[in-house]
């Protein structure tokens, strides 16, 4: 299954094997959480239709849930974001690992797939760090995701700019490499 963040009703309907008409009425009933498009269509969030199927005791087909964790890699240099990527990918857990190289980048990314947790360089090209964290705190379907913001920069005006604008953890270059992963998976161990 496709792992993206939102599901039209025709794909909740395939999923729980009803009609794509009973799904609409949990909507309008208000049993099911969902929104609308600017085109008039309902789309659900991924994690509203699973707390949905909990509730009301219905299987979870495999897949719907994440059987992996997804992780955003956001840097302006390549070099980085490999070392990041190959970091994470060595720890030996279920982990699928994304790298895009700007702020602009990201928030397209983070549109069509929500990863669990963004490790942020803060001064990046076009849309810098901090307005990318902030992006994603005041958006519903993308405000519990964990942000870890990494810098080269020691100014503490930073840091604290990153910090209030809702990073969970806050890192400057050069890492420490293995208590960074660390750091980075302990945020989204179930």
């Amino acid at each position: 299954m496709t792992r993206r963040s939102f599901l039209t009703t025709f794909e909740i309907s395939e999923i729980c094997e009803v009609n794509p008409t009973t799904v609409q009425n949990w909507v309008r009933e208000n049993k099911l959480r969902a929104f609308v498009t600017p085109g008039g269509h309902r789309r659900v969030r991924r994690e509203d239709l699973i707390a949905f199927m909990k509730k009301f005791g219905m299987p979870l087909p495999r897949g719907l849930e994440n059987e992996h964790r997804l992780v955003l890699v956001v840097d302006d240099e390549q070099d980085i974001c490999n070392l990041l990527v190959s970091l994470i990918e060595s720890s030996g857990e279920n982990l699928e690992v994304a790298a895009v190289h700007s702020g602009v980048e990201a928030l397209l990314f983070i549109g069509e797939r929500k990863p669990d947790l963004v490790i942020l360089d803060i001064m990046i090209p076009g849309m810098n760090g901090i307005d990318v964290c902030q992006k994603l705190r005041s958006n519903p379907s993308t405000e519990n995701i964990k942000v870890v913001a990494i810098t080269g920069s020691h100014n503490p005006e930073i840091k604290d700019r990153i910090l209030d604008a809702g990073a969970d953890l806050f890192c400057t270059k050069p890492l420490d490499l293995i208590s960074f992963r660390d750091q980075c998976l302990e945020l989204i161990r179930p």
